[in-house]
């Protein structure tokens, strides 16, 4: 299907909309098919109007009319989803450099990505947060982790409490766990977390495991982290087997008759599930850059050698190629078993980091939740409807409808038969800025021109 967007500014006698002394901009989108994931179907022939921010109005084409002075945006039969969200997303420092933030920002927002969880927060991002909230700075929805608890630095549960509580005093939206804490550390955190009101979510360290961490409501586990140990079967002997990169060593020992089980404790602890099937993918590989690196001409050369050199590192954690398929294979099949018992799943693919390129990444997978044996429109909730309700902000995003902000994303195809479609927008509305795919392209264009040896791959 070829699809033509035409742009039609209808004026007043005076001004239109669009003009900054009118007030906020109109948009009317007509003759569009609303994406209805979570109900896995499409209402043809519609107009989303947008004013400002937000969506005002929603009806048939025939019978909505676009208000005096609207930017009119003929669908021509066209699709519009709700923009995607990131949920395992890190955001540059500022030692990165502003221009590396903006590109990275704007990567997300080509891709269709207009919702972001930043699990790797520093200060400066709760005043990012706001700037891009109040449209000063172009990208997603950020909500933010403070910086991590991670490893052994912090000793004391006094330690672990106080800054847990200071992270909340600061405004962060939740606490991120790390590896290598001791449970006695994570225990402090949970508590004044929810003495507090705030999430904590991330990995499982070693010392917790999967059931203490489900016992201590963690709000989301990423990376499926801590489920590889639960799985071993019972009479399976691992005494000095490491539990490695994400439980991998331990593939040989699992009882697939578990899966379900655990599955099921899961969703009666109400713990969700941030997969990052792509990521563990790059990391265990083998690496296949052409089929799952994209968009690698868009980062700095510098840092994509660095990906290539540390993910030939962790391969070797699995030196047998079958073991390493098996794993990826156990991860899929968790994920299966997890939405089959209707646990929470959130569409993550932690961008930017080892080969996974920022929107880029999500599109990976999403292919990779289908291969697990979701439908497209099941993989596309989990991106959409499912990290709206998890962060109890149904009523912002998630969904195209009346009193929402305006996250958009317009695709010549209907995503829910072909999610590969999302991977070239016809263009992405954010909070109610239109960017159409000219302008997209011309600032990927831009983007790569910055990093034209990106895409060299030695």
């Amino acid at each position: 299907m070829i699809c033509r967007i035409t742009l039609i500014v209808v004026l007043t006698g005076i001004a239109a909309s669009a003009d900054a002394d009118d007030g906020p901009p109109t948009f009317a989108f007509v003759n569009a098919g609303i994406i209805r994931a979570d109900a896995n179907r499409v209402e043809p022939g519609q107009t989303i109007i947008v004013t400002g921010t937000r969506i005002i109005e929603i009806g048939p084409s025939a019978e909505l009319l676009p208000p005096p002075g609207a930017v009119v945006i003929d669908a021509g039969n066209a699709y519009v989803s709700p923009g995607l969200a990131e949920m395992h997303a890190h955001v540059p420092h500022h030692d990165a450099g502003e221009t590396y933030l903006h590109d990275v920002l704007f990567l997300w927002v080509a891709n269709g990505v207009t919702t972001i969880r930043g699990m790797n927060g520093e200060p400066e991002h709760l005043e990012l947060r706001d700037r891009i909230a109040r449209g000063e700075v172009l990208g997603p929805r950020l909500l933010t982790a403070g910086p991590p608890f991670i490893g052994r630095r912090i000793k004391t549960a006094a330690e672990a409490g106080a800054r847990a509580a200071a992270q909340a005093d600061a405004g962060y939206d939740l606490i991120k766990v790390h590896m290598g804490i001791s449970r006695t550390v994570y225990d402090a955190v949970a508590q004044t977390a929810r003495r507090r009101g705030i999430p904590f979510a991330g990995h499982v360290a070693e010392d917790v495991g999967l059931w203490h961490a489900l016992e201590s409501g963690q709000a989301s586990i990423d990376h499926l982290d801590g489920y590889m140990p639960a799985l071993v079967g019972d009479d399976a002997e691992i005494e000095g087997i490491g539990y490695g990169l994400l439980g991998a060593p331990l593939t040989p020992f699992i009882d697939e008759e578990k899966f379900i089980a655990v599955a099921h404790s899961t969703r009666v602890a109400g713990v969700w599930n941030a997969p990052t099937l792509s990521m563990a993918e790059k990391f265990i590989g083998p690496i296949d850059v052409e089929a799952t690196a994209l968009g690698l001409k868009y980062m700095p050369p510098k840092m994509v050698r660095g990906w290539i050199v540390a993910a030939q590192g962790f391969q070797k954690s699995i030196d047998d190629p079958e073991a390493a398929q098996k794993f990826l294979d156990y991860r899929k099949q968790l994920v299966k078993s997890l939405h089959d018992v209707g646990a929470g799943l959130l569409l993550a693919s932690d961008a930017p980091q080892i080969l996974n390129v920022p929107g880029f990444s999500i599109h990976r997978e999403l292919e990779m939740l289908v291969e697990a044996g979701l439908t497209p429109a099941e993989a596309l909730t989990t991106g959409t409807v499912n990290p709206a309700i998890f962060v109890a902000r149904s009523d912002t995003f998630g969904r195209v409808a009346v009193g929402l902000d305006a996250d958009l994303v317009l695709t010549a195809e209907n995503p829910l038969q072909d999610l590969a479609t999302l991977r070239d927008p016809l263009g992405v509305m954010v909070r109610g800025r239109w960017l159409p795919a000219e302008e997209l392209q011309a600032g990927l264009a831009r983007i790569a021109q910055r990093n034209q040896a990106g895409n060299r791959v030695e």
